[in-house]
């Protein structure tokens, strides 16, 4: 039987039962209802197909995916680097990706405890390193550290992407939550060595203080201390059909950049169409040119034959990725159809207010093997979903893609008639 310290804790099945105040759990997000349904998952007002958007798996969350320690001192002199991290960008092009990686020795973390439990994690989690930078020790040090009561240490991968980020930050949030914490009372370690970005600020508008590892060279103290559910093991990722605290995680959002907020729209206001551009851009050191695929060929064309044909909708051609992340948020906000060519922009789906329009466009490659991502980002904001395929041929590396104008113009003309009566 595995031994357990009490400054140290492997959350499983059992105890998010006795936290949730559940009678019976079969998996965090498929729960057998109970007079005390926490967290409550909120039906959807969207009707939209199901079939094939989620895998019908049993998926545990718990099994070796949160870690909880108490009293916990943080060494960072114990941490291999070569960056420190929060470099401005163009003064590290061409630095790899190996380079922003930070790895712990043992004794980064130290902990009052006799035997750490035997336990195993998947091959390539980077949770096997963090493990064996835990140092026992018996006694209470003497020195005074600066004492943080709650903190959370995430280890981001593909940091300037809004897909893969807004899964990262919802993991840390879903971490938080679960552990029944304050969001904003929360101090994140970011355990990588990544130069800034302009997504780096959605942390700030969710939680409390934000470090960098490579930043920090004092011993700290932490009351507890919990390492946040990696990318893999998140319930996105894992496509799981019902996920909690959606809602509460894009108000919060909401609230870090406005006053007035609604999780819904009036639908007697004019309707907001967010058509987001692809264009190049330098988003990380390894995109040197600051070249991408997919971008509309023939984009004056289309918006001066929506502006022309529209006139009752307020059309707004934006690349979106130019602006402050906070900026970027209050145009969401406000948008009832967002439509764009397949992207990494198209993840500010998550953050659509209920009964909204999320029209995707593909190159013709992507038929063969359909991307869903983003249906299941538009399921989960509770908004409708529409797609479409061109049908021109394939172009070297799809840099570019021809949409004819009369194509988006019928499906916005769709989703503006649809707008508030499909619920």
């Amino acid at each position: 039987m595995t031994r357990r310290s009490s400054e140290y804790s492997l959350y499983n099945a059992q105890r998010f039962q006795r936290s949730l105040g559940l009678r019976s759990v079969q998996n965090i997000f498929e729960i057998v209802p109970a007079v005390h349904f926490v967290p409550k998952i909120r039906p959807r007002r969207v009707k939209s197909p199901e079939a094939a958007l989620f895998k019908k798996v049993r998926h545990d969350l718990s099994n070796k995916s949160i870690i909880l320690m108490k009293n916990v001192v943080i060494d960072p002199s114990k941490q291999n680097r070569v960056a420190k991290g929060g470099e401005d960008i163009h003064l590290v092009i061409g630095q790899t990706e190996k380079d922003e990686e930070i790895t712990v020795q043992n004794g980064f973390f130290s902990i009052t405890s006799k035997e750490l439990p035997n336990v195993k994690f998947p091959n390539l989690s980077h949770f096997n390193n963090w493990f064996a930078g835990i140092s026992k020790r018996d006694h209470s040090y003497h020195e005074k550290f600066d004492e943080f009561p709650f903190t959370v240490l995430v280890r981001r991968g593909d940091y300037a992407n809004l897909y893969w980020t807004l899964m990262e930050l919802y993991n840390t949030y879903l971490t938080v939550r679960l552990l029944n914490e304050n969001p904003k009372a929360t101090n994140v370690i970011m355990m990588d060595a990544h130069p800034s970005g302009k997504l780096d600020n959605l942390w700030s508008l969710l939680f409390g203080n934000i470090y960098r590892i490579g930043h920090m060279s004092k011993k700290s103290f932490h009351k507890k201390l919990a390492w946040v559910i990696p990318i893999s093991d998140g319930p996105m990722l894992k496509s799981i059909q019902k996920i909690p605290f959606v809602e509460d995680f894009k108000f919060s959002l909401y609230q870090g950049v406005q006053n007035s907020i609604s999780l819904y729209h009036n639908c007697t206001d004019i309707k907001k169409v967010t058509f987001i551009l692809r264009k190049d851009y330098v988003a990380h050191p390894r995109n040197q040119r600051g070249k991408v695929q997919r971008k509309l060929s023939n984009e004056n064309e289309v918006m001066d034959y929506l502006t022309k044909n529209l006139t009752k909708t307020e059309i707004n051609p934006i690349q979106i990725d130019l602006l402050p992340i906070e900026e970027q948020i209050k145009i969401i906000y406000e948008t009832s159809i967002l439509i764009g060519i397949h992207g990494a922009g198209l993840a500010h789906t998550l953050l659509l207010r209920s009964g909204s329009t999320l029209i995707e466009l593909f190159p013709s490659s992507y038929k063969r093997f359909p991307n869903k991502h983003f249906q299941q980002f538009a399921y989960w904001a509770d908004a409708h979903y529409d797609r479409w395929y061109s049908r021109s041929p394939q172009r070297k590396n799809d840099s570019w893609v021809y949409v004819e104008p009369d194509v988006p113009y019928k499906l916005i003309k769709h989703a503006v008639e649809r707008f508030c009566k499909n619920y």
